[in-house]
């Protein structure tokens, strides 16, 4: 059927859609604590959103769009370190993790295994993995520094093998005193326990005529006390008691102690801080049209206050979410296209029911040489 080319406006053959009030793009918002963009409300449409012309500062603020602030104020004046290798922008502080989720509205996706289920993959742990363009905003407004990942020799892998096996050594040593010590402690108890039993029953042996009845029922506890004191002691193994000092106690076995487990890795390599306007073997984006396209249309959405995840399961290049992806639904799968390129009409027919079939909205993002960021809104109607 040959080749459509995307303008602003509505879709039609099959599509509903069109233009919101004042040419804005809108959408119906649920209940949510977040504010709506302006020109919510209405049927999802096309038409085009204008970026707020570039200034100093930075972006905060809530889901109406983030409004700029002073420098220095995102992260309380605390420079966080995102480390690249291959193209891969990883986090691995939880604490880092936790602040740009929060503050910043940038999720990453965990990659990792947890420690104690390292075979399965339901549920991944540290490091976060971000995309290029959650990297590259980032570093842009001054929230993070950008640096390649420090690259270890055969030589220093070894010496920092031994360091963890001497320190795994040094916590089974600590571990074994204090065993030892609290073995002990509980051994001197049994032991008064004993001696207080013993005398008790002295005591009772002797000829005391003017006993009373609760004196006897007294001394029959005591003796029951004795008796499960010695139970105790016999259980727990302790030799019999000797007089003069204590000869000590023996050691646990490796098997009976705890294993630390690594939740953070030491840096011995100073990193290098990394340009992302360098095109590198770290950061191969710099320069491809493909990453600037993404990427205007990724901070444009971002600063309106959205929360952008990837879209590969989906065909599209982002979801777009109207708060937190822990509490909210994706509202729409965003394409990127630029100005010139022409839509093959079974691609957008495709896009457009696979859209409506999993309850989101097919969102075209095309940047303009203005600076500005049209997008169009496609449905389904037959699918409704």
């Amino acid at each position: 059927m040959g080749d459509t080319r995307f303008a602003r406006g509505a879709v039609q053959m099959g599509f509903r859609g069109g233009v919101g009030p004042a040419g804005a793009f809108s959408r119906q918002c649920e209940p949510r604590t977040e504010r709506c963009p302006p020109g919510s409300g209405s049927p999802p449409g096309g038409g085009a959103w204008s970026r707020a012309a570039p200034g100093p500062g930075r972006i905060s603020g809530d889901g109406a769009g983030r409004q700029r602030v002073g420098p220095g104020a995102w992260l309380g004046r605390r420079m966080l370190v995102v480390e690249v290798a291959n193209g891969c922008s990883l986090v691995w502080g939880a604490e880092a993790v936790q602040a740009l989720r929060e503050r910043l509205g940038v999720g990453g996706r965990t990659v990792g295994s947890l420690p104690r289920g390292p075979r399965q993959n339901s549920r991944l742990g540290l490091p976060l993995l971000l995309m290029p363009e959650e990297a590259r905003l980032l570093a842009e407004i001054g929230a993070v520094t950008l640096v390649s990942a420090p690259r270890t020799d055969s030589r220093q892998h070894s010496l920092a093998l031994a360091s963890f096996k001497l320190q795994q050594e040094q916590g089974f040593q600590e571990q074994s005193a204090l065993a030892a010590e609290a073995r002990e402690t509980r051994r001197q108890e049994i032991l008064e326990k004993i001696a207080e039993g013993q005398a008790a029953k002295k005591q009772k042996l002797e000829p005391d005529l003017g006993a009373s009845e609760s004196q006897e029922a007294s001394a029959g506890e005591n003796e029951a006390s004795v008796g499960q004191a010695s139970r105790e002691y016999d259980e727990a193994g302790y030799p019999s008691p000797q007089p003069g000092p204590s000869d000590g106690v023996a050691l646990l076995p490796r098997s009976a102690l705890l294993v630390q487990l690594a939740t953070a890795r030491p840096r011995p390599i100073k990193a290098r801080p990394l340009d992302w306007r360098v095109q590198s073997k770290d950061w191969p984006h710099a320069g491809r049209p493909a990453h600037e396209l993404r990427y205007s249309i990724y901070r444009d959405l971002w600063e309106r206050g959205f929360f952008l995840s990837a879209a590969g399961k989906f065909g599209g290049d982002f979801l777009v979410y109207p708060g937190d992806p822990l509490r909210f639904h994706a509202h729409y799968i965003a394409q990127c296209w630029a100005p010139g390129d022409s839509i093959p009409l079974q691609d957008l027919v495709s896009a457009g029911r696979l859209g409506t079939s999993v309850k989101k909205t097919l969102l075209l993002c095309s940047p303009q040489p203005d600076g500005k960021v049209v997008y169009t809104s496609l449905q389904w109607a037959s699918l409704q």
